[in-house]
């Protein structure tokens, strides 16, 4: 596959390091030198200096020998009028996709699908991914790296080994039979590497361990305090700044949701905007870092607190300092700098959310062949989460799980059946059309998922 990435920033690095792996011929076009220069430095591709806005830069990029154009520089506008240009003008390009954050520019249909713009394949709105995961968490009461799966109870979420932890120096059979439900451990972090576990795998302290369940029952072992780690009802939320992932955020939020949220935003011109947007939501004109605000309002009461202002540091900042105040869990939204992810969990957050690696999941899932639904990854993209939908032309329809040959490069964690409940499979389920399975692997075997599933 050969890919066209236009803009070399965060966004278009952490992409363009994905789809090498996977042996694409990734060339970047980006107007900033410095940029192109990083690129050529930190990963094996091609960089040409130029406007992606203009015909001799695309095809001296290579457009004309492209399967894929994907533009994600901070520019809406570059973004579409570069995917239409080559939409217009390249045929041989078989797909577009174009990261847009202005709403202006989307029309979505009766459920919510973003319609074409100018002929682009796909568009890709940062601000609603990040809102995504956000609700994800918030609506799951985890508050580790949290993803549902629509139409099933199946949770996907992380969760850190301590020395102390009851999980700590078992093995994954005996990990799992001290739970009645279903449940499976689909991956392994462990100092930097990441492990797709057997059996015998054994837990040891410090390791982070992905878990895919499917019973609320299940969860209530995971926490280490005595409490079932677990909040249903999310309780009184404090958002912090009226951004565009904030007001994305609310717009997926219910009625419910609204109402028991408090906005805290320092511009009174746009306090006054979200104020007028959602009636049903309480916004203070205000600065978080006012104390008096927080004995006024009794902050330090709130059951959570989402920091959602532009900067990755103040968010930061803003997330840990509630917990020490007492506000139960706090969330923190990373736009910016992806590598402070990592640094967030240092400071007791709950739930660092990156927008750049909700892009790039999004983006990655828009670019692969075949039924897939969904796509998520975890331990900075080295574990891949698909939901495939299974065809009747499926190679492998009929057969029992365990007459496949997986090779040991997939864990099937998760079917879900139409009209029936999610399970987690056996070695005797057989692949049935219509099924929705979730397939676990490492990102360096997802060549041999997509083949398994086209």
């Amino acid at each position: 596959m050969k890919v066209i990435i236009i803009g070399a920033g965060r966004r278009g690095l952490r992409l363009a390091r994905h789809l090498i792996e996977e042996k694409a011929a990734v060339t970047f076009l980006d107007i900033s030198g410095s940029r192109c220069q990083s690129a050529l430095a930190k990963l094996d591709c091609m960089a040409v200096c130029g406007s992606a806005t203009n015909i001799d830069r695309l095809i001296e990029a290579g457009v004309e020998e492209a399967d894929t154009v994907i533009a994600v520089t901070d520019s809406d506008e570059v973004n579409l009028v570069s995917c239409g240009l080559v939409t217009a003008s390249f045929p041989n390009v078989t797909k577009t996709v174009a990261a847009i954050r202005s709403i202006s520019y989307l029309s979505e249909d009766e459920g919510g699908k973003s319609l074409p713009v100018l002929g682009i394949s796909d568009i890709v709105n940062p601000d609603s991914e990040a809102a995504r995961r956000i609700v994800d968490v918030v609506r799951s009461g985890l508050y580790y790296d949290t993803i549902t799966f629509p139409d099933t109870n199946f949770l996907l979420f992380t969760m850190h080994v301590a020395k102390n932890s009851p999980f700590a120096n078992l093995s994954l059979v005996q990990f799992r039979s001290r739970f009645s439900g279903n449940i499976v451990v689909t991956g392994l972090h462990r100092k930097g590497k990441v492990i797709l576990p057997s059996g015998d795998t054994v837990i040891r302290p410090g390791d982070d361990i992905a878990i895919i369940c499917d019973s609320d029952d299940t969860l209530a072992i995971f926490d280490q305090k005595g409490k079932t780690g677990r909040q249903t009802d999310s309780g009184r939320m404090i958002l912090v700044g009226g951004t565009k992932v904030t007001r994305a955020l609310l717009t997926r939020f219910t009625l419910k949701e609204r109402a028991s949220s408090t906005l805290i935003e320092r511009n009174a011109q746009v306090a006054e905007e979200f104020s007028t947007l959602f009636p049903d939501l309480l916004v203070i004109n205000g600065s978080i870092t006012d104390e008096t605000l927080w004995e006024d309002e009794s902050l330090a009461d709130s059951d959570i607190l989402i920091s959602l202002t532009e900067n990755d540091e103040q968010n930061i900042i803003t997330a840990s300092y509630a917990k020490k105040l007492g506000v139960d869990r706090s969330i923190a939204l990373i736009k910016t700098n992806p590598n402070y992810i990592s640094l967030a969990r240092q400071f007791d957050i709950d739930a660092p959310i990156s927008t750049t690696e909700a892009t790039v999941d999004t983006i990655v899932k828009h670019l692969r062949s075949g039924r897939i639904m969904s796509l998520h990854t975890l331990f900075d993209g080295k574990l891949e989460v698909y939901e495939y939908s299974i065809s009747g032309s499926f190679r492998h329809l009929g057969k029992a799980l365990k007459e496949v040959n997986l090779r040991g490069q997939v864990i099937i964690a998760g079917v879900k059946r139409s009209g029936d409940d999610a399970f987690v499979p056996g070695g005797n389920y057989v692949f049935t059309e219509g099924d929705t399975v979730l397939v676990c692997c490492l990102h360096s075997n997802s060549t041999f998922v997509q083949e398994l599933f086209r």
